[in-house]
């Protein structure tokens, strides 16, 4: 199995590009957690550098930084041809739309009703806000807890999300079946199913 390095923007995209690169017959090696897309950015053009001799998987968020995904790639190129060994995926809108895709999986783990997830998660503005609110929804006091915010605290987020989302993407979220709901990671996932074996260089 070919090992292919990971470079993502956070904690919780790791465990999405592990679960990707598994489903395509790839091994993910050494990831590469950045502390955010402005650290991720800069690293970009360098690891398309490196990508001649080794392989890389990039997960960025589109978030609103650019019309669309391709416009985006560009500028994170900064000009220059990709490489063979790289593949810079840019997730629309951001990764938790990429979970909210699995709406079965989702409710599962979360306790939360299929009806109030997203139909299309990668049209929604905010996707970490809609995972959030869905969990408020949830019919177990615990993940409401854990998932939402506390009042006057001024986070987005409650005190376990982190950890909850991570643990779900892991374990639970089936990349596959959110495919079917969510067209950048059916992308995603057919761009590196297509890949030769010459644009996964040996390590």
């Amino acid at each position: 199995m070919t090992a292919v390095r990971v470079a993502v923007e956070g904690q919780t995209d790791v465990p999405i590009a592990e679960r990707i690169l598994r489903l395509v017959g790839r091994e993910p090696f050494e990831p590469i957690e950045a502390g955010g897309k402005t650290k991720l950015d800069p690293k970009i053009p360098g690891l398309n550098r490196s990508a001649v001799r080794m392989s890389w998987l990039i997960l960025r968020d589109l978030d609103h930084d650019a019309p669309c995904a391709s416009a985006l790639v560009r500028h994170l190129l900064a000009g220059e041809e990709i490489a063979p060994g790289l593949h810079l995926r840019i997730v629309v809108r951001a990764s938790e739309s990429w979970l909210l895709a699995d709406d079965a999986g989702f409710a599962d783990e979360f306790s939360v009703a299929r009806k109030h997830l997203p139909d299309h998660p990668d049209s929604r503005e905010d996707p970490k806000r809609d995972l959030v609110a869905a969990c408020g929804r949830s019919r177990r006091q615990d993940i409401r807890r854990a998932m939402t915010p506390r009042p006057g605290s001024g986070r987005e987020v409650g005190p376990e999300y982190t950890s909850r989302v991570i643990a779900f993407a892991a374990t639970r979220w089936d990349p596959e079946r959110a495919s079917c709901r969510s067209p950048s990671l059916a992308r995603t996932i057919a761009a590196l199913r297509r890949s030769s074996p010459e644009q996964f260089p040996t390590l």
